[in-house]
């Protein structure tokens, strides 16, 4: 497993950052990725452009815990 990070922008504003997601391969994490940052920035898919990957992460190796599991 891989973390892909993508630059992405929010058409009808302009606003551009970046977000992370980790998966298989690049096109699987490209396909996911425009519905997850649509959920967060409280628009449409079709207004999301994901951008160029930015970076890869070894994901395998890594433990991530959220604050309220502990």
């Amino acid at each position: 497993m891989q973390r892909y990070l993508f630059e992405y922008k929010i058409l009808p504003t302009g606003e551009k950052s970046e977000f992370s997601y980790v998966a298989e391969s690049e096109e699987e994490a490209r396909q996911s990725i425009q519905e997850r940052v649509a959920d967060l920035e409280f628009v449409e898919p079709e207004e999301v452009e994901i951008g160029s990957l930015l970076r890869t992460l070894d994901a395998s190796k890594h433990y991530y815990e959220c604050e309220g599991c502990t």
